[in-house]
């Protein structure tokens, strides 16, 4: 009796080490997402975890949903989950892990994948720093052009109301450099005149 349960003692123990010994071989998965981490609402995306083994288990989990569990059998050394229809919802991080078909153990996590779904609305809508950008630029474009208005306007009004005082400036110069030209003209008449008046004689002069 003690004998055989020492043999079978002795075969569960065995059993064990040579189960640990297989999980030690398993090494770290690799999990990446195809073709984009970034898929827009109602996408469609592939997530494809990569082994070192074959013949084994993948297993597809999400950190913030502990219920949330894909598992995929596959002969190769990888496994791809598809991911369809896909709303904001589904976004999260995202891990994989494998395991031989007769083992009961996982291997270790791969690291987190981050999936993102964005929404069609969102998109159009624009980050918000590119609409504070797009209203600065527009808020100084109206600036300029109304003060470019502004100073059009001045200079107009400047021009109109200088226009008649240069024309009057000119037309008493005008006025007054004819004067001189008329007095000039008129005193060589007025000397003939008293010059002819002293040759006449006496008698004529009476």
């Amino acid at each position: 009796m003690i004998t055989e349960f020492l043999s079978l003692l002795c075969l569960g123990l065995s059993l064990g080490f040579e189960d640990e010994k297989k999980n030690e071989t398993l090494t770290r998965p690799y999990l990446s997402a195809l073709p984009s981490p970034v898929v827009e609402r109602g996408g469609n995306v592939i997530l494809r975890c990569q082994g070192h083994c074959q013949n084994v288990t993948f297993m597809l989990g999400k950190l913030q949903d502990s219920r949330y569990r894909q598992e995929q059998r596959s002969a190769g050394h990888a496994a791809e989950f598809f991911l369809t229809y896909l709303e904001p919802k589904d976004s999260g991080t995202y891990f994989c892990a494998y395991k031989a078909m007769d083992s009961q153990e996982w291997s270790e996590k791969s690291e987190h994948l981050q999936l993102e779904v964005t929404d069609d609305q969102d998109k159009r809508r624009g980050p918000p720093e590119e609409k504070a950008t797009g209203s600065t630029i527009a808020a100084i474009c109206s600036c300029l052009s109304i003060l470019i208005l502004f100073l059009s306007i001045f200079f107009i009004n400047k021009c109109t109301q200088d226009g008649p005082s240069h024309e009057e400036e000119f037309t008493k110069r005008a006025s007054h450099s004819q004067v001189p030209q008329q007095e000039a003209t008129d005193s060589p008449d007025l000397e003939r005149i008293s010059v002819s008046a002293e040759r006449l004689p006496e008698s004529e002069l009476c």
